[in-house]
């Protein structure tokens, strides 16, 4: 985790994060979610906290050959999403930690809970291939994507509480230390 707590490795990633969510977000690409969601009439289970092993049915039925497709391309694609965005919580979790407890390394073991989420999201993304490679027929693992999706959800938003929490204690401590500075400034 050292090596994340860098600010040339939180750009590069930054920069690798925008483009990947630009492109995967808010474009017709034949693997964005957009197009996905115009063919399939409803948003791709990516994107859903959970789902039953009905809605999982209901939407690959409504997604139709061309939708079912473009899922499919969508799930290839996100291979590289849940990789770029964890590293990038964990660069950034790993920097605010570095900041805010410089004396305490071994809380950067702390960033590694972005990396799991990405092992949750990879997880779910085996699980909808599955589910997609089966159907019309049902795969005995469908039910167990819904908690996949959950965890994942889950993991992500600790780790995005994590940040915002260190950046206040971050912010906190500087105006706090800015303070100091001024009234030891107004002693003199």
């Amino acid at each position: 985790m050292n090596r994340l707590a860098s600010w040339k490795v939180w750009f590069v990633l930054a920069a690798a994060l925008a483009v990947c969510a630009a492109v995967f977000f808010s474009t017709d690409a034949p693997f964005s979610i957009p197009t996905v969601q115009r063919l399939c009439g409803a948003p791709p289970l990516d994107v859903r906290f959970t789902a039953s092993t009905a809605e999982v049915e209901r939407f690959l039925s409504g997604c139709g050959v061309d939708g079912r497709s473009a899922y499919r391309n969508m799930l290839l694609a996100d291979l590289l999403y849940p990789l770029v965005f964890g590293m990038f919580m964990a660069s950034s979790l790993a920097l605010a930690i570095a900041k805010v407890a410089p004396e305490r390394p071994r809380l950067l073991a702390f960033a590694a809970i972005a990396l799991i989420g990405s092992g949750f999201d990879y997880l779910e993304n085996l699980l909808e291939y599955r589910a997609l490679g089966a159907f019309p027929g049902r795969v005995a693992t469908t039910h167990v994507l819904g908690m996949a999706s959950a965890a994942k959800t889950i993991t992500f938003w600790l780790a995005g509480v994590g940040l915002l929490g260190l950046l206040v204690v971050g912010g906190v401590r500087q105006i706090g230390a800015r303070r100091r500075r001024r009234t030891a400034d107004m002693m003199v």
